[in-house]
């Protein structure tokens, strides 16, 4: 989608993205430029939930690195935390099939706030291949943003 448009998407971010990003912090890898790169973009927005939050500070924490301090630190700064209500979570728990409550959390939390759910979590094909929400993997993620320039 051209930037043109106007149009803002909103993002919910999977740990393994950040994960992705930050477990080799001496290599860039194009997961650590797509973050970057998506921090910097007036045409998103990220959104996270409670699990979500605690899930980015502990992996912060278990790779203790300047890159993953920094980087959990513009991802929480720039995202918007919400209060997912009970219905989106009832209406993902028939879709999601993995006993994690934050995945199911994570789902919801796209179906309340219409986000995309970038992910390479398997847990979440169901639910996208029966369209509840919208998932994508890192790398068309990747693919998406670089389209965009």
């Amino acid at each position: 989608m051209p930037a043109s448009e106007g149009r803002t998407r909103i993002f919910l971010l999977d740990t393994n993205l950040f994960v992705a990003a930050v477990k080799h912090p001496r290599r860039e890898t194009a997961t650590l430029r797509f973050l970057l790169a998506l921090l910097q973009r007036d045409d998103t927005q990220l959104v996270g939930n409670a699990f979500w939050v605690e899930e980015m500070l502990r992996y912060a924490e278990e790779f203790r690195s300047e890159t993953a301090a920094w980087l959990v630190g513009a991802l929480l700064s720039r995202a918007r935390v919400v209060q997912v209500e009970r219905n989106f979570v009832t209406v993902c728990a028939e879709h999601v099939t993995t006993p994690d409550p934050a995945d199911l959390l994570h789902a919801a939390t796209c179906l309340q706030e219409r986000a995309v759910l970038v992910s390479n979590d398997r847990h979440f094909d169901r639910i996208r291949d029966e369209r509840v929400i919208e998932v994508w993997s890192i790398a068309k993620a990747i693919r998406s943003l670089e389209g965009e320039r």
